[in-house]
């Protein structure tokens, strides 16, 4: 989100409303005040959220809709509405307070939230076994409504708008990948062990995000047990901030260590021999993987965590399907430097040239231009 709005103030004065849980951090509010023209900042106590989704229980709306939905908000955007050329809503939680509003109305979608609650529908458990299935095919209906009536939409990957919009025609809804701060590029370290006999493996994410502690999971009794019978001092390291009940027992196990929240996530992937991203569920484009490739270290990822990176198997990255096959291609790069340097090599590059946000920035700023030079002609 911040990326995103210090790339439209490079050539728009950008204002911020924001919705946040209690309490706040005011260094990070200054921090913002310097960066933008104003800050408007709306704060409740986390009970309240929950609480606004108890209508949503009984609403044709997704619940998601109803998560950030205030009415101090509401009143607040309809005195001050008429004084912006447009808006812009980050993520469908937000978008709700846009229908109806004067100016054009973009969105960024982020992902199709309706397609991570359809597969976690799947695996789910005790209350989300019951929510999860009506709720993905609201969110489904919602985000085409959005992407249908807003007068333009962004979400991350083709995947993601081909399950929105059932491959019909939607020319609001384009596609506009994650950027990587172009400071990740230059940081990375160039050395790798040669032939590691104590590996470390890193996985990075917010690890009470069902498709993270699943992914983690899976790869701690799954995978992991295999490398620890050829690697006896392997370390896997999960990296990330809320770790699950599930997630934090299983630093317990030989090899394991959840760290929680950390500073700088990159350092820990800085120091990896291997990044891994054994996702199973979710939707979008995965930061992780980007972030790990930015630094130069090679990633074996599942084919649905590398969706919406253009990044060649073999060549960017490493791609394995099951336990087995992502076992034997971490054995083979732990046992091939050179491979290990040309792959981290390569995702650097490409993150480079394709994936940081100055990019990004420039096709953003161009549909935001576009959109409000289509606004003026129709006046």
């Amino acid at each position: 989100m911040f990326y995103t709005a210090r790339e439209l103030a490079r050539e728009h004065d950008v204002e911020l409303l924001v919705i946040d849980q209690e309490p706040i951090d005011e260094s990070a509010v200054e921090a913002l005040r310097s960066e933008f023209e104003a800050i408007h900042l709306f704060t409740y106590p986390h009970y309240k959220f929950y609480f606004n989704t108890l209508p949503g229980l009984i609403s044709s709306k997704p619940l998601q809709t109803h998560y950030y939905r205030f009415d101090e908000v509401d009143a607040w955007l309809d005195d001050h509405a008429h004084r912006y050329d447009l808006l812009h809503c980050n993520h469908v939680r937000t978008t709700e307070y846009a229908f109806g509003q004067s100016p054009p109305v973009t969105a960024d979608l982020v992902d199709a939230i309706s397609r991570t609650y359809r597969e976690a529908s799947k695996d789910a458990t005790g209350f989300w076994r019951a929510i999860y299935p009506v709720e993905w095919r609201r969110l489904r209906e919602y985000e085409r409504s959005v992407a249908d009536s807003f007068d333009h939409s962004f979400i991350i990957t083709e995947a993601d708008r081909d399950f929105v919009t059932g491959r019909q025609s939607f020319p609001s809804l384009s596609v506009l990948p994650n950027g990587v701060k172009p400071d990740l590029v230059g940081r990375g370290s160039s050395e790798f062990r040669t032939a590691p006999n104590d590996p470390r493996i890193v996985f990075l994410g917010k690890m009470d995000y069902f498709p993270n502690e699943d992914a983690a999971l899976y790869f701690i009794e799954e995978v992991f047990p295999t490398i620890r019978s050829k690697y006896p001092t392997a370390e896997f390291q999960v990296v990330g901030t809320d770790p699950s009940d599930r997630v934090a027992s299983a630093d317990a196990r030989p090899g394991v260590t959840v760290t929680g929240f950390v500073d700088d996530p990159a350092e820990y992937l800085d120091r990896a021999d291997i990044v891994v991203a054994p996702m199973r569920h979710g939707a979008g484009l995965q930061n992780k993987v980007l972030e790990a490739m930015a630094l130069g270290r090679p990633v074996v990822a599942t084919p649905l965590a590398r969706e919406g990176i253009n990044a060649l198997d073999g060549k960017h990255i490493v791609i394995s399907d099951n336990a087995t096959e992502f076992a034997s291609a971490i054995d083979q790069l732990l046992s091939d430097t050179d491979k290990r340097h040309a792959i981290g090599t390569a995702a650097r590059t490409l993150v480079e040239q394709r994936y940081i946000w100055p990019q990004i920035g420039s096709e953003l700023r161009d549909r935001i231009s576009a959109t409000l030079d289509n606004h003026a002609g129709t006046e």
